[in-house]
């Protein structure tokens, strides 16, 4: 039966709205394309920002270790020496509030800060006497043998000694469960207890009260007198008035801790320390994008020498 007009003028129509439908549907995709891709491009240039501007807060916390190094070589003789928790490189910096951008309202609610950690308040597992490490409560001694093999057998063959590169190696080890890492209210955790970097002596002016009595045959009320000399005048760590040592013979004058004890700080320990870690936190949209870099310097002659350099992006 031939088709009528009306049969093909519905057909035609059937097949605009068909193609109409169909043009939409790829219209819209490529509209939700499009804005997918803005939303990624977006993102990726505040991932960049963000990771740019914790490089310059690392860069800034690195000229900050600088000059303090050159300042240290321009003061006389006898006042020279010593790390302490109430020079300025101890305290985190804001350079949103030290006026580094010219256009702080666009990074409201943001932030830019770096902080300058001391390593050698901490215990070195690659170089520390192994009575100091026996002495750490968390650490057993199947560990610390284990520790020790690694300073002299070596992991793979002909590839000679390797030190651990990082705490978190000793994760991987059996003797080792939440416990002893993570610590609790009556034992401090191995991480924040250990590093694998610096002389193996540990800085009497900047380790935490834990790491001190970790140090063999100090007593506890001569490392009390300690700590409550390093608290300053107003009687609180971690604030810009501590106060720390010079040299153990500086110690002994102010604290008056002699004997045993100052064996074996002499043994253990150090006044001044070199090597530091610097860690720079950036974040863009309000804290949703995170970038965080890190980097470890030593002190040579007064130059920061960057010894290890980490850095990675989070956010949503």
């Amino acid at each position: 039966m031939p088709m009528t007009r009306g049969h093909k003028n519905g057909f035609v129509l059937v097949s605009v709205l068909w193609i109409t439908a169909m043009l939409t549907v790829i219209t819209l995709g490529f509209g939700r394309r499009a804005a997918l891709d803005r939303r990624a491009a977006a993102y990726a240039l505040n991932q960049s920002e963000a990771m740019m501007m914790a490089r310059g807060a690392v860069d800034r916390g690195i000229v900050e270790m600088h000059n303090r190094g050159i300042m240290q070589m321009l003061l006389p003789p006898e006042l020279q020496g010593g790390t302490h928790l109430g020079e300025s490189w101890a305290h985190s910096k804001n350079l949103f509030e030290e006026e580094y951008f010219e256009q702080p309202e666009d990074f409201e609610n943001d932030e830019v800060i770096y902080v300058i950690t001391d390593e050698e308040r901490y215990i070195n597992i690659n170089t520390s006497d192994e009575k100091l490490l026996e002495n750490i409560e968390a650490m057993s001694r199947p560990l610390v043998r284990k520790i020790k093999a690694r300073r002299t057998t070596e992991v793979h063959d002909k590839e000679g000694v390797a030190p651990f590169q990082a705490i978190e190696e000793l994760r991987y080890l059996r003797d080792v469960d939440d416990e002893d890492w993570f610590g609790d209210e009556d034992m401090p955790g191995l991480k924040n207890l250990l590093t694998v970097w610096g002389s193996g002596r540990v800085n009497v002016n900047t380790a935490s009260p834990a790491v001190l009595q970790c140090i063999p045959e100090a007593k506890g009320s001569d490392i009390d007198t300690i700590l409550a000399y390093r608290a300053g005048p107003d009687g609180e760590h971690y604030t810009e008035d501590d106060l720390g040592f010079r040299d153990m013979d500086d110690l002994t004058d102010k604290t008056g801790v002699t004997g045993a004890t100052r064996e074996a700080l002499d043994q253990y320990c150090i006044c001044t320390s070199v090597f530091f870690r610097i860690t720079g936190v950036a974040t863009r949209r309000q804290g949703r994008v995170r970038a965080v870099c890190s980097a470890m310097i030593s002190l040579e002659e007064g130059i920061s020498v960057i010894l290890d350099w980490q850095e990675k992006t989070l956010g949503s």
